[in-house]
């Protein structure tokens, strides 16, 4: 590559046109409403309130507006979610003095060893990774972004992993309601007990019901999916993605579903107990007196 060719000057927004700055307005509007969201669960919203028809143009032209939006500083970064790429860091520390300050700040336990059985939340999704593993870290559950039909070697190592904790896991899966999305976890808990995982898959969205009751946006089932004949005659052709319900109900559908699994008096026992080690982290950190 040349010097010419080499950019020696920051990314610029350009100038908004006329036509897009109702849906600027729009936009603004909706991120103040969530903590976070993908460009598709805000293409979404903006469908579901009348502001855009629901088409591909559209989407492309929302990716365009919000990444302008962005630039010139009118929608902040930390509002939208990109589960698609991720910086990966090496973990390291400036001192010893820092390692330790670090290990008792980020110090917790494993609250579900004391749980009767173990909890992960699956999903078809890996765009919403930024939106739904934010809610697993806070409780400790395994999430797992499928990216379509998990593979074999996914379903392998998590079947094995799910073998060493020596307990029954519950798995709560969220997809799209199409032929592949309920295809996916229609298998999933078969495909994890081939390999003797007891395993249970409990399919918490979307689900029928949900296209009423949020009022979410449908789209024609793809024919050229083998398995959409069968799909259509269970459940009608309309299809819908899990990106259009709304970010704050499927967190809270996280959530819930593993709140529904939880132990309260083990939990509280675990939390108090971690408490009291992060306190015993601390004397020994102030103790050896390492900068």
């Amino acid at each position: 590559m040349s010097a010419a060719n080499i950019r020696t000057s920051p990314k610029k927004a350009r100038k908004p046109q006329q036509r897009s700055l109702g849906i600027r307005v729009a936009i603004s509007e909706i991120v103040n409403e969530y903590e976070r969201l993908t460009v598709r669960q805000l293409f979404y919203q903006l469908v579901a309130r009348g502001v855009i028809e629901k088409s591909d143009n559209e989407y492309k032209r929302i990716c365009d507006i919000s990444a302008q939006m962005r630039l010139d500083g009118s929608l902040p970064y930390r509002k939208i979610a990109d589960g698609h790429r991720s910086r990966r860091g090496v973990y390291a520390h400036g001192s010893l003095g820092e390692a330790l300050e670090n290990a008792q700040a980020l110090y917790r336990r494993n609250y579900w060893l004391e749980q009767p059985v173990n909890v992960e939340v699956w999903c078809e999704k890996d765009a919403l990774t930024g939106v739904i593993q934010p809610v697993c870290q806070q409780y400790g559950v395994t999430y797992v972004a499928t990216r379509g039909f998990p593979s074999l070697t996914l379903i392998y190592e998590s079947a094995m992993a799910m073998l060493e904790m020596g307990k029954p896991t519950h798995i709560y899966y969220f997809g799209d309601h199409d032929a592949s999305g309920r295809a996916i976890s229609q298998r999933l808990e078969m495909d994890l007990r081939s390999h003797g995982a007891d395993a249970r898959v409990q399919r918490e969205a979307l689900n029928p019901w949900h296209i009423s009751q949020f009022g979410l946006p449908t789209r024609p089932g793809k024919g050229s999916d083998s398995r959409h004949a069968k799909f259509a005659a269970e459940y009608g052709d309309a299809s819908v993605e899990l990106d259009a319900l709304p970010p704050n109900e499927l967190e809270g559908m996280v959530e819930s579903s593993i709140l529904s699994e939880i132990d309260v008096d083990a939990w509280m026992r675990v939390r108090a107990v971690e408490e009291q080690e992060r306190l015993t982290l601390r004397s020994l950190i102030d103790s050896a007196g390492i900068a």
